[in-house]
């Protein structure tokens, strides 16, 4: 009963001129970052990862992709799903008028006592699923042979149910560490709080924050850092020999026909003023057999006074050196360095502060501190992935064009039209 006298369920706290410097800074970052910035953040990530699964699934039907994309695709949009229950449940735990005591039993204080844990499983499945990624496009572009006998669309489903089954299945303790207790008070009247089990003391939570942090921190931030430096330096090593083949093949151009490659003779006159055209970057059109053709390669016969041109289909992607910077290779590098600037080192610097003031008492402000900045930049994390895939990957900007313009629908949906996404792996371009 004295427990109902001395709480109060008006939240009711000192007045701020009585509050140290250290509890006034503590307030505003609560402000700043859980009142402001968390809500703000969440909301927009929302709206983005709609529009990342309405883009990923348009792409994943509707364009020429190969195996080792589509399972790609898979795991992105996988990891958008994910990142939208983060966003959701995260936005819904700031706005809610979550409270220390509760006078009845109601969805708010319900969701007070399950909704962390459930913000947990996606927080870690979101970065399984990153690293699953990034463990395949690592084996796409670094050991290409071994990635065409592993990857496959099937055991890419299965590897993404695995993950989600796992990581709920290991988050199952975190639902039974607290507890709603009840309190009668002197007018018969009921006060519920939610508190620490007593199974869960002192000796049990340690553990299992170790084995996290080593699961969820330490070993995912290790694995992406491995397969990041392992892309970056063969996209890195492919540009250099493309830029070392830039030379010799400005003054080379084949014409394409419908998917065939076939050869005709021109003369050197010809050839000159095709090489002045091209030079000049003019759209280049000429006609054989009765058919009209692009012109993006003549090579020359040495030794002759002919030259022979190729035919294929015309619209034939480019592969020069920024074909790298807009494959999925690209998409996958910048979300792994979008973890590794904004989660991995929060969660070290959480996770070391609270062992080096592990049984300190007293006010804990700089820990709450800590905690609303690492909250922040979390959620920062799992809602800036749609602005990351608009500025790296051309092909994302063109399909959400085409969903909201009438006129790159139509030709997006025209074959005549339709973007040819083909692999921008190192071994092929190299």
């Amino acid at each position: 009963m004295a427990e109902c006298l001395n709480k109060s369920l008006d939240n009711v706290t000192a007045p701020v001129t009585t509050l140290s410097a250290e509890a006034i800074l503590e307030k505003t970052f609560d402000h700043i970052f859980m009142e402001v910035g968390v809500p703000t953040v969440c909301a927009f990530g929302l709206v983005g990862n709609v529009l990342n699964l309405m883009v990923l699934t348009r792409e994943k039907i509707h364009c020429t992709l190969t195996k080792m994309e589509k399972s790609a695709h898979i795991g992105l949009i996988a990891l958008a799903v994910s990142d939208f229950m983060f966003c959701f449940l995260a936005l819904m735990f700031t706005i809610l008028p979550l409270e220390g005591v509760y006078k009845d039993v109601s969805p708010v204080l319900y969701y007070h006592w399950l909704g962390p844990s459930f913000i947990t499983i996606f927080i870690i499945t979101s970065t399984w699923l990153i690293v699953v990624m990034a463990g395949e496009r690592y084996l796409a572009v670094c050991h290409p042979f071994k990635a065409r006998k592993i990857i496959s669309l099937k055991r890419t489903r299965i590897t993404i149910s695995l993950v989600y089954t796992v990581c709920i299945m290991l988050s199952l303790p975190l639902f039974f560490e607290n507890v709603i207790t009840e309190t009668r008070c002197f007018n018969n009247s009921f006060r519920y709080k939610i508190e620490s089990r007593s199974e869960f003391g002192d000796e049990f939570v340690p553990i299992r924050r170790m084995i996290w942090a080593v699961l969820f921190d330490f070993l995912p931030s290790a694995a992406l850092l491995y397969f990041n430096i392992c892309l970056i330096w063969k996209i890195h090593k492919a540009k250099k020999i493309r830029r070392e083949m830039a030379p010799g093949q400005s003054k080379d151009m084949v014409i394409y026909r419908h998917g065939r490659e076939n050869t005709s003779t021109h003369t050197e006159r010809d050839y000159t003023q095709l090489q002045s055209m091209v030079h000049n970057k003019s759209t280049v059109v000429t006609r054989h057999n009765g058919h009209s053709y692009n012109i993006t390669t003549v090579k020359k016969v040495p030794g002759k006074p002919h030259f022979k041109c190729r035919f294929a289909n015309a619209k034939l992607k480019k592969r020069h050196s920024e074909s790298a910077l807009n494959s999925v290779t690209a998409t996958l590098v910048a979300v792994v360095v979008l973890f590794l600037v904004l989660v991995s080192p929060s969660e070290v610097l959480k996770f070391t502060y609270a062992k080096l003031n592990e049984g300190k008492v007293g006010p804990k402000y700089t820990s709450k501190m800590i905690t609303y900045v690492t909250n922040f930049m979390q959620a920062l994390n799992f809602s800036f992935n749609f602005v990351l895939y608009c500025a790296v990957n051309k092909s994302f900007r063109d399909t959400l064009a085409s969903i909201f313009c009438f006129c790159s629908i139509r030709n997006f949906n025209d074959p005549a039209t339709t973007r040819l996404h083909q692999s921008t792996d190192v071994h092929e371009l190299s």
